[in-house]
């Protein structure tokens, strides 16, 4: 198993592009790489917006986002790839909801940003996600 794990990590931080294909390899993949989910309160009512994100190996607690500003928060994926956060969200007038924010496998980036709407919200879906520097993003409905 430890020689697995050596050979993996060597593999993981060698050059990083494919010598006969010229592209990147997809880094973002692998275990151990460093994310970062940026969550904006973008709730239609403009409240202030009541999260707390958590995780199997961390919990980080209540934190308030004011209307139409960004919590930020990094984490660095387990070994396993098994990582996963699930935020739970509240407002006044907005319902008691949770949000899966990173999933291994469903998000391949490595900054994850993050719009709630709430009810009503943007393409009648709650939460948009996309990865910054890419072109496009996601609809998602409540967990």
């Amino acid at each position: 198993m430890f020689y697995a794990l050596v050979f993996y990590l060597s593999i993981s931080l060698s050059a990083s592009t494919d010598a006969t294909m010229k592209k990147p390899i997809a880094r973002s993949l692998l275990p151990l790489q460093k994310k970062t989910i940026v969550i904006r309160n973008s709730a239609i009512n403009k409240e202030v917006m009541n999260i707390h994100c958590s995780s199997t190996e961390s919990d980080l607690g209540l934190k308030h986002i004011p209307y139409f500003q960004d919590y930020t928060f990094h984490f660095r994926v387990n070994w396993k790839g098994t990582t996963k956060f699930r935020c739970h969200v509240t407002w006044r007038g907005g319902g008691d909801h949770w949000f899966t924010v990173f999933k291994r496998g469903r998000d391949k980036c490595s900054e994850c940003v993050w719009q709630v709407y709430g009810e009503g919200g943007y393409g009648d879906k709650p939460l948009m996600y996309y990865n910054r520097g890419d072109e496009g993003y996601h609809l998602f409905d409540w967990d």
